[in-house]
């Protein structure tokens, strides 16, 4: 559904707004740790283009083949599950749609919060005693450890995502992920960038695993946007109830 800053978009203002920011000098990535030996992951993150995959033609198995013809026969593109607010959740969410993410690390876990959806993700550190696993989410269970400066995480508790025209996944799902820090020179600037791999297994749905690579640049210069998914909903229900609402600000002012 259209938010705040998809409409900005297509009336052209953010696109010029980041075309100006693009010709400022972008923020290095600090030498900042989150715990004095790893990497902080904190900022404001922008998609980076979309995510990569591979085999780029999902490997179903023949059960699921035949469950996704049957899929297409009857779903068209106005039942797509993003028109009703549905999360795409794990390991979808990573970092294709074009709305930042915000992320705060700290020692025992890291915190993230997509501006689409109004998505939320919590990863907990492994040394760090995380809590037991709760009820099966869409963006499930994640519990990490550090590699060197690469964090390792791993989530379960995934609900069933099934809708067979995006990546869909079973409750049996398993997701691998490292995440990586890097700085690289694009246009004669250093620009920091957050490397996401991503390793998909589930066998009731693929006969091998899917291979994700999706990368988001650090943007310091740019603000999270309140999502308005819901809004249009709620108009159409308002419309079919033959409803119109109290304008507010019509009031005057108390003396």
């Amino acid at each position: 559904m259209p938010s705040l800053r998809a409409k900005l978009r297509r009336s052209g203002i953010i696109g010029f707004a980041a075309a100006a920011v693009g010709l400022s000098a972008a923020v290095p990535g600090a030498a900042q740790t989150v715990d004095g030996s790893h990497p902080d992951f904190s900022g404001i993150w922008f998609p980076a283009g979309r995510a990569r995959q591979t085999p780029e033609q999902l490997p179903w198995t023949d059960e699921a083949e035949r469950l996704k013809e049957e899929y297409e026969s009857q779903f068209e593109i106005d039942d797509d599950p993003g028109r009703y607010c549905i999360w795409p959740g794990m390991p979808r969410a990573p970092w294709g749609a074009p709305f930042p993410i915000e992320i705060i690390h700290r020692p025992q876990d890291v915190t993230i919060y997509w501006e689409g959806y109004g998505m939320y993700r919590k990863i907990y550190m492994q040394e760090s005693a995380p809590p037991a696993p709760p009820v099966a989410s869409a963006m499930g269970y994640s519990v990490a450890h550090w590699e060197g400066d690469t964090l390792v995480v791993e989530t379960t508790g995934l609900k069933a995502y099934p809708y067979m025209s995006r990546l869909a996944t079973t409750s049996d799902a398993h997701v691998m992920e490292r995440l990586s820090k890097v700085e690289r020179e694009v246009d004669g600037e250093t620009r920091t960038f957050l490397v996401d791999e991503i390793t998909l297994t589930d066998p009731k749905l693929y006969t091998e695993p899917v291979h994700l690579r999706a990368e988001a640049e650090l943007r310091p210069d740019i603000q999270m946007l309140e999502y308005t998914c819901t809004d249009t909903l709620w108009d159409e229900y308002l419309q079919q109830r033959g409803l119109t609402l109290p304008d507010v600000d019509a009031l005057p002012e108390s003396r």
